[in-house]
């Protein structure tokens, strides 16, 4: 076949070194400049043109995709970098979306990205269910993550639609055993076990483990927020606690973070009783007397108001400490050990609802907006008492009738 002249071949064809190829102009997402791009090359212009046609066709309707065949496992490498380059993500966040994605790279990451489709999203769904027994929240997050990659996929021009938009988290339906347990609620300690409980704790040799469980049951704080606390955010004339901040620990304490709050709402200030100010008094006692026993190696940037006793004097305590001596107290106590320093914001929730406070109040007490899970604790206490109402009418009447 005689060689053919560039100029005698449709616009955009190139014939070189005996293949056939097509240039055409792209924009730029990024910038909105044109890049010029080019096909591979082909032996005939039968094989281009199809190719060459599609490409046209593409542009045209403006459907065009630009790198095509990156895979899940890259682009999820490149998503978790742009996300990290706003700034505007906590690194605690971050991680948890990390974990999320890490989890469909090890089910899917080979893939090109243009080849997920719904089917086989839909079954990493199922089977996160059904053969891995993930809890639904588990499962939430991971689909959030997910949505949250594909769609910036789709904004970048890697891909035309969302495979997963369609896709379904499965359903958890309650069983007979569910419902008769009330499983939904999660677990707290009722008020007589809570007074056990840290009258257990004040007998065991760690001052600083009680000091920190009480102020948790009797403010409702977060154990992250105790840990960043600072002597300065206890106002002791007017009985507040300011919390504008957490402790996060990354892949090891030393490396650990002091971030803003969880959200917006967490940032507030929760009035306390005199006895939970007389509790921090004893606490503040303790850290000085800690501090003079440590004075040559103790930390001398901010002070904290519960610290590191340890390999890290006066640093902020760890999150760990206050579980592992939880651990000891609930044992000792004999009490259940599936319970952690969390289930004491569920404590407070159930003892301000059965002392009256109304459920708003205690949702900025708690720093929360709206949480379903508040509002299932503060639901079953309010209706036990309400329960207690009736029978009192029973007792009123008793006899007179």
């Amino acid at each position: 076949m005689p060689k053919r002249k560039n100029s005698e071949l449709e616009e955009g064809v190139r014939y070189r070194n005996g293949k056939y190829s097509f240039r055409y102009d792209i924009i730029d997402p990024a910038t909105g400049g044109r890049i010029q791009k080019e096909t591979p090359g082909y032996s005939s212009m039968k094989e281009l043109k199809p190719v060459m046609i599609k490409i046209q066709a593409e542009l045209l309707n403006d459907s065009y995709v630009e790198n095509k065949n990156i895979t899940v496992k890259d682009w999820i490498e490149e998503w978790l970098d742009l996300y990290r380059a706003t700034g505007k993500v906590k690194q605690r966040t971050i991680k948890t979306r990390q974990d999320s994605l890490y989890r469909l790279r090890n089910n899917i990451g080979g893939l090109k990205l243009k080849d997920v489709d719904l089917v086989i999203y839909q079954k990493i769904l199922n089977d996160m269910k059904n053969k891995e027994g993930l809890k639904r929240l588990t499962i939430s997050s991971f689909h959030t993550a997910c949505t949250m990659l594909f769609e910036k996929a789709v904004q970048m021009e890697l891909i035309k639609k969302n495979p997963i938009k369609y896709a379904e988290i499965p359903s958890y339906a309650k069983t007979v055993e569910d419902l008769e347990t009330d499983s939904d609620l999660p677990n707290y300690l009722e008020k007589e076990q809570l007074a056990h409980f840290l009258r257990t704790a004040a007998t065991m040799d760690c001052p600083q483990g009680f000091h920190g469980l009480f102020t948790l049951a009797y403010t409702g704080m977060r154990v992250g927020e105790l840990c960043a606390l600072r002597p300065t955010d206890r106002d002791r004339i007017n009985k507040t606690i300011s919390i504008t901040k957490t402790l996060y620990e990354k892949i090891s304490y030393s490396k650990m973070e002091i971030n803003t709050p969880k959200s917006v709402s967490s940032i507030r200030k929760i009035d306390v009783s005199e006895t939970v100010m007389k509790i921090l008094d004893r606490q503040d006692a303790w850290r000085a007397e800690f501090k003079m026993s440590r004075r040559n190696e103790y930390y001398d940037g901010p002070e904290f108001l519960f610290v590191n006793e340890y390999n890290y004097p006066g640093w902020p305590a760890r999150l760990k400490f206050f579980e592992q001596f939880m651990k000891k107290v609930l044992k000792k106590a004999d009490l259940p050990t599936n319970l952690t320093p969390h289930s004491l914001r569920h404590t407070y929730t159930s003892l301000m609802a059965e002392a009256g406070v109304d459920h708003e109040a205690i949702q900025r007490l708690l720093g929360h907006r709206n949480n379903e899970i508040t509002k299932r604790v503060y639901l079953h206490v309010t209706q036990a008492k309400k329960r207690e109402a009736v029978e009192k009418l029973d007792a009123l009447m008793n006899g007179l009738l």
